[in-house]
């Protein structure tokens, strides 16, 4: 049965946020793994997705998780105790390294989860040796973790991201409008399914196909 515990910063999971709908080979590596994990990534490259995609993965089998992310600015006792979930995921701890407090909390909470035998997946948007972890042990602790780096897509695998998600929204968007999108806009998949969030309110609203035409006057693009 899952557990309920309500944290402040306990985000909702993205629906669509799953294994399958996501392309490349890291959702693969990263299902394959327990313990403690470190995902990184550029920025736009997939790494919320793959997080909350564990966390629906765990919550189907019947196991409790956790997803947490934005917690710069919080007190580190947020962290307390989590080792109490099956499954564990902290976004974006980049904004975590350098500060004493937190990387104390880190620290303790890998041992904790460790010592558990439950599985804790940090993300980051750098290499753990680079990420500018200023404590020695917790330093270590995220280089010996299990590694899985989230993958670079080709503008084809992009352009199958893109008709997938339109329709999964209930609305086809030919090749040659997708093509149009990616030479026009941001190149990152976060960027990109913001735009595609962006068209499906517009097509429900306006009623009509997804055109270039169309895609331009929702974007304000000349």
């Amino acid at each position: 049965m899952t557990l309920s515990r309500q944290l402040p910063l306990d985000i909702k999971l993205r629906p669509d946020a799953t294994f399958a709908n996501y392309i490349g080979e890291a959702g693969r590596r990263l299902q394959a793994m327990h313990g403690v994990v470190f995902l990184w990534g550029e920025p736009g490259s997939g790494r919320s997705h793959l997080l909350q995609a564990a966390c629906h993965e765990a919550n189907h089998s019947g196991n409790t998780s956790i997803y947490l992310t934005e917690l710069a600015g919080h007190a580190p006792a947020l962290i307390e105790r989590l080792e109490s979930f099956d499954l564990v995921c902290i976004d974006d701890i980049d904004a975590l390294a350098g500060v004493e407090e937190w990387e104390t909390a880190l620290f303790h909470l890998i041992n904790s989860v460790r010592d558990a035998g439950k599985t804790l997946i940090l993300s980051a948007a750098s290499r753990a040796n680079t990420l500018g972890v200023r404590l020695p042990d917790l330093k270590s602790r995220l280089i010996a973790a299990g590694q899985v780096v989230t993958d670079h897509l080709t503008d084809d695998e992009k352009l199958m991201v893109l008709r997938e998600r339109a329709r999964r929204e209930g609305f086809a968007i030919p090749d040659e409008v997708c093509r149009f999108i990616l030479s026009r806009s941001s190149r990152d998949m976060s960027s990109l399914l913001a735009l595609m969030d962006k068209l499906e309110v517009e097509t429900l609203r306006q009623q009509k196909k997804v055109t270039i035409p169309f895609v331009k006057q929702v974007l304000g693009m000349s």
